[in-house]
């Protein structure tokens, strides 16, 4: 991550701006009807508010069962995790459909082919710069999108819990070499000779930070595709009339995380996240030190009926 600076339109508040540049494309205007795709500004809003619903609804259950623990609830964040990361890639491959949707007419690609390959191959430029310029950014979300699409892998709870608070996490369980079941060490590596885990604080800051990310990186190549493809300067339409109310009320609650993470993110760089009149400012800083000393932890292994073996993750730790 690096700091990232992202100008706010007044038409569009907290929505990204390149919404504002796609509503400037008029309807049947370029490619998007012949691919059988919606319009490029509705391929965003549609993707954007699967993502946004998806991870209010899990900001609004995990600031409830965070702020008020008890042990005796029955709390379920990993399925709400795992569709807001399916829900992610679905936004992430969007952007793909965006700019196919503003090319000229070809072949239309095949099924199981990649949109951002699909683009190289016609000599577009923009899929490729937006997949570069987010790989690192994406490389640990997308690791446990696929090993949860691709495997038997589960995600497992994991909470620190002192008295009527708690910080909230989770692993993603997978088969070692031993044939025993715990943390996937290449997502959780070990930490002070302990396996580790993944909070919720942490995590959920680093994902909303990529939203914004990825929403600037379009804007930037949609500019220039239309630069260099239809030698025009895409306007932006000031009078394209848009509600903000979801992405006001995301970044009020991610703004109400606590900043407090679980022992191996301590010191780990995070995005401090502000707003002024005109711009939405990430600071990326690292995280503090949190005062776990007297803390209990509740994790859960789903076992699967044959696996005798479990790993643990902070198993006695020193803390």
């Amino acid at each position: 991550m690096e700091d990232l600076v992202i100008n706010l339109k007044e038409k569009c508040g907290l929505i990204p701006e390149v919404l504002g540049y796609l509503a400037s494309i008029k309807e049947v205007e370029y490619s998007y009807k012949y691919y059988h795709l919606r319009h490029p500004g509705g391929i965003f809003n549609l993707a954007t508010n699967y993502v946004l619903n998806d991870f209010i609804g899990l900001l609004k259950d995990l600031e409830e069962n965070q702020q008020n623990y008890d042990k005796d609830r029955k709390i379920e964040l990993e399925e709400k995790f795992q569709n807001l990361i399916n829900d992610f890639f679905k936004f992430c491959e969007s952007c793909f459909e965006i700019i196919q949707g503003c090319c000229k007419q070809h072949s239309p690609p095949n099924d199981n082919e990649f949109l951002w390959k699909w683009l190289e191959k016609n000599k577009y430029e923009a899929g490729k710069e937006i997949y570069n310029k987010t790989e690192d950014d994406l490389e640990y979300f997308r690791k446990i999108y696929n090993k949860l699409k691709h495997s038997s892998n589960a995600l497992q709870p994991v909470i620190f819990h002192l008295n009527k608070s708690a910080i909230m996490g989770y692993y993603v369980q997978a088969v070692a070499d031993d044939g025993s079941l715990g943390p996937d060490e290449d997502l959780h590596p070990k930490h002070q000779g302990t396996h580790s885990a993944s909070s919720y604080n942490f995590n959920l800051r680093k994902l909303y930070y990529c939203i914004y990310k990825i929403s600037n990186i379009l804007k930037k190549v949609i500019l220039i595709h239309f630069k260099e493809v239809y030698s025009i300067d895409l306007d932006f339409n000031a009078n394209y009339k848009t509600d903000d109310k979801l992405w006001n009320e995301l970044f009020e609650r991610i703004n109400k995380l606590p900043k407090t993470y679980f022992p191996n993110e301590f010191g780990k760089d995070i995005c401090d996240i502000q707003k002024n009149d005109d711009k939405l400012i990430f600071t990326i800083k690292p995280t503090e030190h949190t005062n776990l000393f007297g803390s209990q932890i509740t994790f859960l292994e789903s076992g699967d009926g044959f696996t005798r073996s479990y790993r643990m993750p902070f198993f006695n730790p020193k803390y």
